[in-house]
């Protein structure tokens, strides 16, 4: 099922980027969408917008109603570039197409495919840079509309005595890695103890959509509480110096509309930065993972959003350069779009950069089996798991620390990373979350029993 997934991934990204194709291709891909008991249904719409834009007609009856609906009317131009639209018009589509009733439910979907392939090369070609900007806040605003979000509005810690991450990703990884930022989150906020410094971690999690475990499904399969009003949260996170924060219940509507339909980004699900953005916590640092899409732009978009704050996107490479996860890569280049000190620059750095050698991806790949995710999760906390792993999140701490401004070089930070992994206090902050947010404690006592 994986493969057949990532068949259609792989042909809808080739279309979006602008590339040729056939009839007969987009209907091989269509039959491979039919097949799949997945709900496929944005990748169907990506489909019919550009072989409309095409050949002027649908590869499926069932899509003719599209060619009267206004909504699809205005992707079809968008993606034809006629005319530059105004931000508001672009926000106003997609709101349009988010407000659609659940019992209309993939003809919804099939729209949102429309939305997202008629602008993902337009958003991702640096010649559309300031216009991209522009829209990507009208398309995020629309977005968290559908819950009355206010998207500025944060609780406020007190910043006199404490220093406050955002930790995000986007998701959606090509290779399929371990829990490694919700580990990276919790040996932060112990490292912070470590040094006499207080630093709390707020941790945006969500279900797995692309992996075996996602950030939610691990921190409550250890016991912790994640049904907790958002001030009581922010609350807890000053004592454990760890929040997390899970989507669904920040954005229900939205995350009911969204989650679970795509399995790569397009332009919303993770190149707007839309899971830094959801984050309730203000922040000193907004750390986003970015696995495709332009991390300039990401960047630009959430200074826009948030001036004055320090902000890392990172963008994980495989060795061939093509961008693959939302992490710091260990077998290759990671591409980290940065404003620290209000100093916004590109860069490239890799594991060398913080005393290790790269590292094949296998070292740090999920299992099929949410025990042993689980497992390699807790080992980390007491210090047990293996060299690579240790390294990997080392290389996320000491990120952590130098968008801080507490490190100025990586080296330092990751060994101040690797010295609270192998001290074992990881598992501590762990608990403390387990135990303030009234979570099962019992469960996170024999897991531990059992490792």
């Amino acid at each position: 099922m994986e493969n057949l997934i990532n068949r259609v991934i792989k042909f809808t990204e080739h279309i979006t980027d602008g590339k040729d194709f056939k009839k007969s291709e987009i209907l091989d891909v269509l039959n491979l969408i039919d097949s799949s008991d997945r709900n496929l249904n944005v990748y169907r719409g990506i489909l019919a917008l550009f072989y409309f834009a095409k050949f002027n007609g649908f590869p499926d009856r069932s899509l003719e109603k599209l060619k009267t609906d206004e909504n699809f009317i205005k992707c079809l131009s968008f993606l034809k570039g006629d005319t530059l639209p105004p931000p508001e018009e672009v926000g106003g589509v997609f709101l349009n197409i988010l407000q659609i009733s659940s019992s209309n439910g993939k003809y919804r979907d099939i729209l949102m495919g429309c939305f997202y392939g008629s602008l993902w090369s337009f958003m991702n070609s640096p010649e559309n840079f300031e216009k991209a900007i522009e829209y990507g806040i009208a398309i995020v605003k629309s977005a968290f509309n559908l819950d009355n979000l206010d998207i500025q509005r944060k609780l406020n810690l007190d910043k006199n005595k404490v220093k406050v991450i955002s930790l995000a990703g986007s998701g959606k990884k090509e290779i399929k890695l371990l829990n490694i930022s919700s580990m990276a989150a919790i040996i932060t906020a112990a490292t912070g103890k470590k040094i006499g410094e207080n630093i709390v971690v707020e941790k945006t999690v969500s279900r797995a959509t692309s992996s075996i475990t996602g950030s939610s499904d691990i921190f409550e399969l250890v016991g912790v509480n994640l049904n907790l009003p958002i001030d009581k949260m922010a609350d807890i996170s000053l004592k454990t110096r760890l929040g997390v924060f899970d989507i669904n219940l920040i954005v229900p509507r939205l995350n009911h509309v969204y989650d679970g339909r795509l399995h790569d980004v397009q332009v919303f699900a993770g190149l707007i930065g839309g899971a830094a953005i959801v984050n309730p916590v203000d922040a000193d640092l907004i750390n986003y993972g970015l696995t495709r899409g332009a991390t300039e732009l990401c960047l630009a978009i959430l200074n826009k959003l948030y001036p004055g704050k320090n902000i890392l996107v990172l963008q994980g490479k495989d060795p061939e350069g093509t961008p693959v996860i939302d992490q710091i890569s260990i077998s290759a280049n990671t591409e980290i779009a940065q404003s620290v000190k209000n100093q916004a620059t590109i860069k490239e750095i890799t594991p060398k950069d913080f005393g290790f050698d790269f590292k094949p991806f296998k070292y740090i790949e999920t299992s099929q089996n949410p025990k042993e995710n689980l497992n390699e999760f807790i080992k980390i906390l007491i210090g047990r798991g293996s060299e690579e792993l240790k390294q990997t999140v080392a290389m996320e701490v000491a990120l952590n620390l130098f968008g801080l401004e507490m490190v100025d070089d990586l080296k330092i930070g990751a060994e101040l990373a690797l010295e609270t992994i192998n001290s074992s206090i990881g598992i501590k902050v762990l608990e403390d979350l387990v135990v303030h947010s009234g979570g099962n404690r019992g469960k996170f006592n024999n897991i531990l029993a059992n490792i």
